[in-house]
């Protein structure tokens, strides 16, 4: 995480919103990208982004930075855990609302969870805040999908694809398959309890249970197979 700052209008942008929560803590907050790795123990929390576009946001603050913050909230000198976590995810909320609130951001959501303890991150864009006997550092990475992704994915994921389920499949010599006819019985060897195969087109996705939903037929999905799984069953 070392060398120049490329700038990333997003990540500038929740920073912007960053030192405008802090403003009411610490006052005259102001940041500055740096070239420099963060190092040490510290906080982290992840953001989910939807809406416009889509991703997670990764976000950490260096112990020290945090403590201070929650010192001057609490008016305690060692604030415990639980008023750490509030505080830096009410702040972090707050920039996010403030990112969202900008034009060039329209239709963004952002929702952060709970914060962490973490140690300094291996990627993303670090900054150094200052105030008045106020020092910290704070990493963002994003990572988000290209723009206009979504719009084409959405286009792809209203497709419909044919869903075949698969109860047993067996062979059967030609002289067997002429002489059936109404009547004829056909062991499949397979037990009722084992469960059916769920195929798009010619792969195995899942398994599942026979139910019965409404008077018709139905499946319960029990498992989703994964790739590995499939090359298996293909074969």
């Amino acid at each position: 995480m070392t060398g120049p700052h490329t700038p990333d209008p997003l990540v500038d942008g929740l920073i912007v919103g960053l030192t405008a929560a802090m403003d009411g803590i610490v006052g005259g907050v102001t940041a500055a990208p740096v070239a420099s790795t963060a190092s040490g123990d510290g906080w982290s929390l992840t953001g989910s982004v939807s809406g416009a576009r889509r991703g997670t946001l990764e976000v950490w603050i260096d112990l020290g930075g945090a403590e201070t913050l929650a010192r001057r909230v609490t008016g305690t000198e060692a604030p415990d855990k639980p008023a750490i976590v509030g505080l830096l995810r009410d702040l972090w909320t707050r920039a996010a609302g403030a990112l969202c609130s900008q034009p060039a951001f329209a239709g963004l959501s952002v929702g952060f969870g709970m914060a962490r303890s973490a140690g300094s991150p291996g990627h993303g864009a670090v900054y150094e805040l200052n105030a008045d006997g106020f020092t910290a550092r704070v990493a963002v990475a994003d990572r988000m999908a290209p723009a206009g992704l979504h719009e084409n994915l959405d286009v792809v994921l209203d497709i419909d694809l044919p869903l075949v389920v698969r109860f047993a499949r067996t062979m059967l010599p030609i002289r067997t398959l002429a002489a059936l006819g109404p009547g004829s019985v056909v062991d499949m060897e397979r037990s009722p309890d084992e469960p059916v195969q769920i195929l798009v087109g010619d792969r195995v996705i899942a398994h599942g249970e026979v139910v019965v939903v409404g008077g018709n037929y139905g499946v319960k999905i029990t498992d989703v197979t994964s790739p590995t799984e499939r090359v298996r069953l293909e074969a």
